[in-house]
């Protein structure tokens, strides 16, 4: 249990912002200038260096995590995806193009919305456009951080290096979407960061407006901690997630078998034993999940207090079964 897990996001002069498991990077304030945008462009310079059975890995966030953002460019196996929310949408708009990533290799991507289309150039040439008629952005929560290489809980780390990252409140134009240094842009991005100009422990913005530095914590400190998530937020994962799963269930089957032996030798009657068994089998998961929540390379899982308290209850009706269809004492005498 490492309550002082180091970060390895670390910035280099070479490679700029290298992230891989476990690391964090967020904005010390959330970004409120990125609210009001109506037209923009997400430009990235990166390498990737993430393994496509991986999944999911977080590259950019404006939010919290997949679920609670307000935008996110990610890469999605040798993919990358843009998930965005926008008012008249009751679902996450997502764009992107598959097998685009070649591991190792420098990349720049472009990222635009024109008011009618999104658009999504790589190294300069375009790859994917899709028609959306006009959006608009009021439903943004001002609340949220930005995130770089991972969600503000530290969870789907995505691994490479990045070498700028910039967002502009209009559409760039073709000809501008080229492989040509972020600053010499005019007018400026709203948000700017070149990693490879910086080292240390903070990102400066060399952006429009108020700048909205990023901090990269000495130690894993997460920005928002997860305590208890819900598992609806958990049900997409759960082919990835059935050895967790499967471990959270069976481990706690001997606790419950044991305590409803040690309670019939004190001749308890199976009903009150088996609620006492859940109640223990709660309360002590109950405290894992929360130190849990604490510890920077776990997480605090509903779904992991449900299924420990099951396989308590699970445990007392084995031996209850076992009771029933076993011999007693007096009949193999």
């Amino acid at each position: 249990m490492n309550f002082w897990q180091h970060n390895t996001a670390i910035l280099d002069h070479q490679n700029g912002l290298t992230v891989s498991h476990p690391s964090i990077t967020y904005s010390q304030h959330p970004p409120q200038k990125l609210l009001n945008m109506k037209k923009f462009t997400i430009l990235i310079d990166m390498a990737s260096e993430f393994p496509a059975s991986k999944g999911f890995g977080s590259i950019v966030l404006y939010g919290l995590d997949y679920h609670h953002m307000n935008f996110l460019v990610g890469q999605w196996r040798s993919g990358i995806e843009l998930r965005i929310e926008s008012d008249g949408h009751a679902r996450t708009m997502s764009f992107g193009k598959k097998n685009v990533f070649r591991k190792g290799k420098q990349s720049l991507f472009a990222i635009v919305y024109d008011l009618n289309n999104f658009i999504l150039y790589h190294n300069g040439e375009k790859i994917a456009t899709r028609r959306t008629g006009p959006l608009t952005f009021s439903r943004w929560n001002r609340s949220y951080p930005l995130v770089i290489g991972s969600d503000a809980k530290g969870h789907s780390t995505w691994k490479g290096a990045i070498h700028s990252i910039a967002i502009f409140d209009r559409a760039l134009p073709e000809r501008e979407v080229q492989n040509t240094p972020v600053q010499i842009r005019d007018p400026l991005p709203l948000v700017c960061y070149s990693f490879a100009n910086n080292h240390g422990t903070v990102v400066k913005d060399c952006g429009t407006g108020i700048p909205e530095t990023l901090i990269i914590p000495q130690h894993f400190v997460p920005y928002a901690r997860a305590f208890l998530e819900l598992p609806v937020n958990e049900w997409s994962k759960f082919p990835h997630n059935l050895l967790d799963i499967t471990i959270n269930l069976f481990g706690f089957i001997p606790l419950g078998f044991f305590l409803s032996l040690y309670m019939t030798h004190k001749n308890v009657p199976f009903k009150r034993s088996l609620l006492v068994v859940i109640v223990v089998g709660f309360a002590i998961s109950f405290a894992i999940e929360i130190l849990q929540a604490f510890l920077p390379s776990r997480s605090s899982s509903m779904l992991d207090l449900l299924n420990n308290t099951l396989g308590s209850a699970t445990g007392a009706c084995l031996y209850y079964f076992r009771n029933m269809f076993s011999p007693t004492r007096e009949n193999r005498s």
